[in-house]
């Protein structure tokens, strides 16, 4: 059941910064690129986590309680929980989490920041909201996406869905489990601060860059085998368990860049080579094309790959059969600067916060910087 508009409090007059807080985690690097988007269209945006991940991501408050005990952990939240009513206008909450654990089907946390007046929104990442049904591996091993949380997933997705003004999800089979969700284009790199490094042609191998955080989820396995298939035609750049400035380093350096092979839409690192002039491969599911701006799809300069298709794929790459790297590069970066543009999302964020109804329509690039 969505918060109807006689239900939200009023926001504070255009002449005060909202103050809002992203919670509670840096996943992705989202919440840290979105917040100093907001932050450069005039909103008072702070991104606080429970912990930091692994990749570095910059954030304002860590409460660095991934070790803690339980009880620790529980009351970290609890104060912050306490923080955010009082000192914040909107919590936009990311990663299907919300302040404290429910108890069953029962949430207490959100209820009460509704009633101190704050406004929720949410933004749905990944396996927070999937189904095992759009992908079985994405859900193998244990923590948060494990197969044995899904229930506990959904569960409180849909609490969070409730006390939320509006939600968002960034990949558009997440909609399967949050159908009222407008999608919402990654903010992973601003492109004024990237400078494109374009393809050049050159003797010698097509160098191919593949970065996965999970082999299993990314197919990597496949892109192993085509490029052994393909022999001295291509070199591969396995980029794995370094810092992401690294891993930005090292796509720069490459011709094309391989992200996932199993799920239905491409992921950040998409954006952030698609950002320095490359073209990209990746599988995109075609029957989720209703579920995003018809533009965007329509624009969509990625090469789409199945897994067993990915070997024929690149070697019609390597031949030269999807035109010049260059002009494909060239593309990537337009599309970048258009759909995935952090200042013009966080403007039509702004406008969101306070008037939620904006959020029906979709995220359009070219209203959002008017």
């Amino acid at each position: 059941m969505r918060p109807s508009p006689a239900h939200l409090l009023p926001m504070p007059s255009d002449d005060r910064p909202l103050r809002v807080l992203h919670w509670p985690t840096d996943v992705g690097g989202h919440p840290s690129d979105l917040a100093q988007a907001e932050r450069a269209v005039g909103l008072d945006s702070t991104v606080a986590v429970i912990s930091r991940g692994p990749f570095g991501y910059p954030v304002d408050i860590d409460l660095n309680l991934g070790s803690a005990s339980r009880v620790r952990r529980l009351a970290g939240r609890a104060r912050m929980l306490l923080r955010a009513s009082r000192s914040y206008d909107v919590v936009h909450l990311n990663f299907g989490q919300a302040f404290l654990p429910m108890l069953g089907p029962l949430g207490m946390d959100l209820p009460l920041l509704r009633a101190a007046g704050v406004r929720i929104f949410a933004t749905f990442q990944g396996c927070d909201a999937r189904l095992p049904s759009r992908c079985p591996l994405c859900c193998h091993g244990g923590g948060p996406c494990g197969l044995d949380q899904v229930k506990p997933r959904i569960r409180i997705a849909r609490f969070v869905r409730r006390w939320s003004a509006r939600t968002f999800a960034l990949n558009p089979d997440l909609l399967d489990t949050v159908p009222d969700a407008i999608f919402l284009p990654y903010t992973r790199v601003d492109p004024r601060r990237v400078e494109p490094r374009f393809s050049k042609p050159h003797t010698g191998p097509v160098r191919v860059a593949h970065a996965p955080t999970n082999r299993k989820i990314k197919g990597t396995e496949a892109v192993l085998n085509a490029v052994r298939r393909l022999g001295s035609k291509v070199e591969l750049d396995l980029i794995e368990g370094v810092s992401n400035a690294e891993t930005i380093r090292r796509l720069a350096q490459a011709d094309v860049v391989i992200d996932q092979l199993r799920l239905g839409w491409y992921g950040a690192l998409s954006v952030e080579a698609m950002a320095l002039g490359k073209p990209v491969i990746s599988r995109i599911d075609a029957g989720q094309a209703h579920r995003i701006p018809g533009e965007m799809f329509a624009e969509l300069p990625i090469i789409a790959a199945e897994q067993e298709s990915l070997s024929d794929v690149l070697a019609h790459l390597v031949a030269g059969g999807f035109g010049p790297l260059h002009e494909r590069g060239q593309h990537s970066r337009a599309f970048v600067e258009r759909w995935h543009d952090p200042i013009a999302i966080a403007g039509w964020l702004s406008r969101v916060y306070r008037r939620p109804e904006i959020a029906n329509s979709g995220f359009a690039p070219d209203l959002a910087r008017d």
